[in-house]
């Protein structure tokens, strides 16, 4: 983003708080990330009902849905394991309960969808789009999320223990209580993310973008990889609450807590 680009979104966020803080903008997913990255917060449902389509898809294991209109799909509780949805668009579908294990999503766009509670494991994210999807417990365990969008998604009690996010976009992403446990987050940037009450052992944060995260009661282990020697700093602001495991005691990140 540029300088110009920044500063715009800046004011634009300035004059909906603080004192107008429910100010609710409709936007494109564009100028929706460009607002998050000005400190701007997403509301629960990006993407409206309409996109939705009005009666429930039961895909069979190994069906083939090429063709298929996937956009506002209803998924709830589908069995997708395995399946090749590459490049698909599935904005605002509906996949709660869905099973998506080892499923192929690579560059599909899940832009609003409701993942809520789905299995992921082992899944193919390269660069998928989940712009303010929502992930809240969902299984992500081993899965590969590579440069993926995650701006301003809901990744509340998530597992994504150990996952790949590196490259990934997190920019104010809700993390709260999700196991990141030995995941990698390598250059993965989490400007201004919710990561409170986070398990964070054993995770790879080298290059990481933490600028203003909430990282209160965040858990993390002598196996944590810290951004540009934070460690050191992550250390005075926690606990020892086990031998070899602390608890941070409040506050966020540094504003520039970048590292090479």
């Amino acid at each position: 983003m540029t300088d110009d680009a920044r500063r715009m979104a800046a004011r634009l966020v300035a004059a909906a708080r603080p004192l107008r803080p429910w100010v609710h903008l409709t936007v494109s997913p564009w100028w929706a990330r460009l607002l998050i990255a000005a400190g701007a917060q997403a509301t629960a449902d990006v993407y409206p009902a309409r996109v939705r389509t009005p009666e429930p898809l039961h895909p069979v294991p190994g069906a083939n849905l090429a063709g298929v209109d996937l956009v506002g799909a209803d998924l709830t509780g589908a069995n997708l394991i395995g399946a090749d949805l590459a490049g698909r668009d599935l904005v605002g579908a509906a996949l709660a309960d869905a099973d998506l294990i080892s499923a192929n999503l690579v560059r599909a766009n899940l832009a609003g969808a409701r993942l809520i509670r789905a299995q992921l494991m082992s899944a193919n994210l390269t660069r998928v789009d989940l712009l303010f999807a929502n992930l809240t417990r969902a299984n992500l365990a081993g899965a590969d999320l590579t440069g993926a969008d995650l701006t301003g998604a809901d990744l509340t009690g998530a597992d994504l223990a150990p996952a790949e996010l590196t490259g990934a976009d997190l920019t104010g992403a809700r993390q709260t209580r999700a196991n990141l446990s030995d995941a990698r987050l390598g250059r993965a940037r989490l400007v201004r993310a919710d990561i409170t009450g986070a398990d964070l052992t054993g995770a790879d944060l080298t290059g990481a973008d933490l600028t203003e995260a909430r990282l209160r009661a965040v858990r993390w282990s002598a196996r944590t990889r810290w951004p540009d020697n934070l460690g050191d700093e992550m250390r005075a602001r926690s606990r020892e609450v086990e031998p070899g495991v602390w608890l941070v005691l409040g506050g966020t990140g540094r504003r520039r807590a970048r590292a090479t």
